[in-house]
Formats: C-alpha cells, sequence, structure tokens
C-alpha cells in the first residue's frame, strides 16, 4: 500500500466529502430571513407594477365608449381607421362591427393599402437599382489592367 505522509488524506471518500461540508460556511437564520424577505418585497413590487397596469388598461376601457360617442362626426372615421391600422386582422373584424363606424373607413384602409403596395414596389425598386450599382461596382474593382494590355498601350504611343 503507499505510505502517506499525512493520514487524513487517506481517509475514506465520505470522510472526505464531510470534511469538504464543514469547510464550507453555512448560511446563517439570519441570511436566510434576508433572503425571503427580499423575495418577498420583490413579488409584492411585481405584483404592484402589474396591478397598477391592469387598472391603467381597465380604466382606459371603461372610458372608451363613452369618448367614442362624444367625438364628433369628422374624428370618427380618422380614429377607427388608426384604430384599425393598429389592431391585430382579427380585432380589426371586430372593430369594423361598432355601430358608429362609418364606411368610409373601408375606403380609407383600400386607398391605404394601395399605398402601401407602391411603396413597397418603390423599396424593391430602389433595392435592385442599389444592388445592380454595387454588382457593377464591384465588378470595376476586380478588373486589373494586365502587363499585356499596359505594354500594347506604350508601343501605341510611341
Amino acid at each position: 500500500m503507499t505510505k502517506f505522509i499525512n493520514s487524513e488524506f487517506a481517509a475514506s471518500k465520505a470522510t472526505r466529502n464531510e470534511r469538504k461540508q464543514i469547510a464550507r460556511p453555512e448560511e446563517s437564520s439570519a441570511t436566510e430571513r434576508a433572503v425571503a424577505s427580499l423575495r418577498r418585497s420583490l413579488g409584492k413590487d411585481l405584483k404592484k407594477s402589474d396591478n397598477k397596469e391592469r387598472q391603467i388598461t381597465k380604466a382606459i376601457n371603461d372610458t372608451m365608449p363613452e369618448f367614442i360617442a362624444a367625438m364628433e362626426e369628422e374624428v370618427l372615421a380618422p380614429f377607427f381607421f388608426s384604430l384599425e391600422r393598429l389592431a391585430t386582422s382579427a380585432n380589426r373584424r371586430r372593430i369594423a362591427s361598432h355601430p358608429l363606424r362609418s364606411d368610409i373607413v373601408d375606403e380609407m384602409h383600400e386607398e391605404a393599402d394601395e399605398e402601401d403596395a407602391l411603396a413597397a414596389e418603390e423599396a424593391e425598386r430602389v433595392a435592385a437599382e442599389e444592388e445592380k450599382r454595387n454588382a457593377a461596382h464591384d465588378e470595376k474593382k476586380t478588373v486589373k489592367p494586365t502587363p499585356q494590355a499596359e505594354a500594347s498601350d506604350g508601343s501605341s504611343s510611341e
């Protein structure tokens, strides 16, 4: 068998693990209480901010019908148009069924969709032109005069 200088090093694995546990400081009850207090505090803050956001949303939702009813006719169409443009497609269909929404909003959406399509086509055209310019520029960079071409240029000038 191997002889060790210190007999503690020859201890069993269980004994060595036990020594490691002793070497690590244990959490005191004060530390545990402080961590638990911090967790409770963070949880309360999170609940508080979440509750505040829900209250704001509820207040807006509760007031919106009166707000829409109080709007003048010339403001209703742009309001519904803007609201529907921001909404998801499902919500857009729901908003479109509102009794105060006029049919002109559908025309506004058609015009906006056409403008969006034209803008997308223009953006594609500009991108294609830019790509062509970059390709031509890259081609000019890669074409270098050869020594033969330089020699023939020099002989013609003589």
